[in-house]
């Protein structure tokens, strides 16, 4: 049996998913966030989430921005064929070295993180949610954040220890990514005019590109 596991971005569900066009000739299980135990890092995280993973032959993991993190750390477990990154980092040092030093100085904690959502213009420009569909996500995103799991969330990324690239991982990256500057990455397949939200924005691009690899994946056998 091949199976797609969809990991979304911090706070959001499957609804980010909605645009995509994938083969069928995978299921598909969408993987929830579930409330982390303590001041769990992202590797205990993972082992929370592994009651969602079905077993299969052919595990794809496919995660956007924080799932595309989290793919990572299941992948280190589950050892899948496949892990297609959307808008994401492969390890801490892809990530904008401001960063890391605010989790150092805890500052996800020390903010008052709820202030975002009174800001939804310059949130929408940041994320790159330049059309109504994804201007639509952002603002449903906003109004049902967990303020409580994003400042965790946050920290725990901030602090993400993994330094080496895992195997078999593919990752698609959009130039105009304000979140994850593509500057900072390396080895990743561009997307033009990509920004944070191009799941939605380029989703039958993306479809494109990850069907693509999806196929490839099915012709070795």
């Amino acid at each position: 049996m091949y199976h797609i596991c969809l990991l979304p971005g911090l706070g959001v569900d499957e609804r980010m998913f909605q645009y995509l066009t994938l083969d069928k000739r995978f299921a598909i299980t969408n993987i929830k966030w579930v409330k982390p135990d303590g001041k769990a890092d992202l590797p205990q995280y993972a082992q929370q989430l592994l009651p969602q993973i079905p077993k299969a032959d052919k595990l794809v993991l496919i995660g956007v921005s924080f799932g595309g993190i989290m793919a990572v750390e299941l992948a280190k477990i589950l050892n899948p064929a496949l892990v297609i990154q959307i808008s994401s980092v492969k390890t801490r040092f892809e990530m904008p070295w401001y960063y890391r030093l605010a989790g150092k100085l805890r500052l996800p904690y020390l903010l008052p993180l709820h202030w975002g959502k009174s800001f939804r213009n310059l949130q929408a420009f940041i994320f790159g949610a330049n059309t109504t569909e994804a201007k639509k996500l952002l603002n449903q995103i906003i109004s049902e954040l967990d303020v409580a799991y994003v400042k965790w969330a946050l920290t725990a990324i901030a602090n993400w220890a993994n330094t080496t690239p895992i195997p078999n991982v593919v990752q698609l990256h959009g130039m105009n990514d304000l979140i994850f500057p593509a500057k900072y990455i390396k080895g990743f397949t561009l997307v033009e005019a990509g920004t944070h939200l191009m799941i939605i924005i380029k989703a039958k691009e993306l479809s494109f590109l990850i069907n693509k690899e999806l196929d490839k994946l099915l012709s070795q056998q």
